[in-house]
């Protein structure tokens, strides 16, 4: 999962279109099965999410991955506008789930491992590599009407689609 928090008002449409496309070449990669981006409602510099499906930690020291630019090699241009950039791989979650557009992503970061959530089953993951933020990540796609009637909590982040989820 790679999250930004994007704050240059000016670039945001190249940006994501840049980012689409970006999306095509990583699926490219061996080992990288699927790619879904993802926005936070009404936040202020907009937050966005990307999710992979990907096979394990060594797609990341691959010459196919840093040929593809990634790792941000591709999105230099764009890099005076992240406020956040973070990556982190989680083990335990075989596969990105799919989310469509009348659904949510609800994501449970929790530091002391797997809890429940307002009996929403959650899909644990544990932070493996990378930037390693969270220890563990819960998810679970749910309706949009069940995502607006969870509590906010310390850790829970709901995202909407940012548009279809792509295979390689």
């Amino acid at each position: 999962m790679v999250e930004h928090t994007f704050a240059l008002p000016e670039l945001e449409a190249e940006w994501n279109a840049w980012y689409g496309g970006n999306l095509q070449v990583l699926l490219s990669v061996p080992g990288i099965g699927s790619a879904q981006r993802f926005r936070v409602a009404e936040t202020s510099p907009p937050r966005y999410m990307a999710m992979y499906t990907v096979a394990g930690p060594e797609v990341f020291e691959s010459d196919a991955y840093r040929n593809a630019g990634g790792g941000g090699a591709n999105s230099m241009r764009f890099r005076p506008a992240y406020r956040v950039w973070v990556r982190n791989l989680f083990a335990g979650i075989e596969t990105a789930p799919e989310v469509q557009p009348a659904q949510r992503l609800l994501a449970l970061d929790a530091p002391d491992g797997p809890r429940t959530l307002a009996g929403i089953t959650l899909a644990w993951g544990q932070a493996i590599a990378l930037h390693r933020t969270t220890p563990w990540r819960g998810l679970a796609v749910v309706s949009a009407q069940t995502a607006r009637a969870v509590t906010a909590q310390a850790g829970l982040t709901v995202y909407a689609p940012h548009g279809p989820r792509l295979s390689a």
